[in-house]
């Protein structure tokens, strides 16, 4: 079995004040978190500690949801954040860097910045013709054109309509859930 590492004590033994525990007559040099509180502690001797720290639940007192919602948070450090997903501070920022570009580039046109896209996104952005990012409208409209064009009873027999009709409900169905 591995040796236990021992704790680094924070305070020297001569200037430590007494432990925490009621009746220990040891000195505290082992802080350790009396509550969630982040400004809440106790000083504790090296055996009190010890203890201390087995039966310390940070999570004690909160139901599953508190929980989860405590998990989801720790990964952005407890800080606030915003979407990415807003098209319009998007498309401010794309204005500003075509100015900036046009301004310190006189005569050269800025180069339009593609998103990294998936393969299947691409694909199915083709077989509509449009242009990332699309909003949902203009995806029904393109959608419309397209089974009106390539629709079985339309083309009666042509296999070559009817594959297309295939892949523009594939894709159709596959970019509906890329917008959500």
């Amino acid at each position: 079995m591995p040796k236990k590492k021992d704790y680094e004590p924070q305070l020297p033994p001569d200037s430590a004040p007494p432990c925490h525990v009621d009746g220990c007559a040891e000195a505290g040099s082992y802080k350790a978190p009396l509550s969630k509180k982040s400004h809440d502690y106790g000083w504790f001797c090296l055996g009190h500690v010890r203890e201390h720290n087995q039966k310390w639940d940070f999570l004690a007192g909160m139901d599953r949801e508190e929980i989860e919602h405590f998990m989801k948070d720790a990964v952005t450090g407890h800080r606030p954040t915003w979407s990415r997903e807003s098209r319009a501070r998007d498309n401010h920022f794309q204005m500003l860097h075509d100015a900036l570009y046009e301004f310190l580039n006189p005569g050269h046109k800025p180069v339009k910045r593609q998103p990294n896209l998936s393969a299947k996104l691409r694909k199915a952005l083709a077989v509509f013709e449009l242009e990332h990012p699309y909003t949902a409208k203009e995806l029904k409209a393109r959608y419309r054109v397209l089974v009106k064009k390539h629709h079985p009873d339309v083309n009666k027999g042509d296999k070559k309509s009817e594959e297309m009709f295939k892949r523009v409900a594939v894709a159709y169905h596959y970019l509906q859930e890329q917008i959500k």
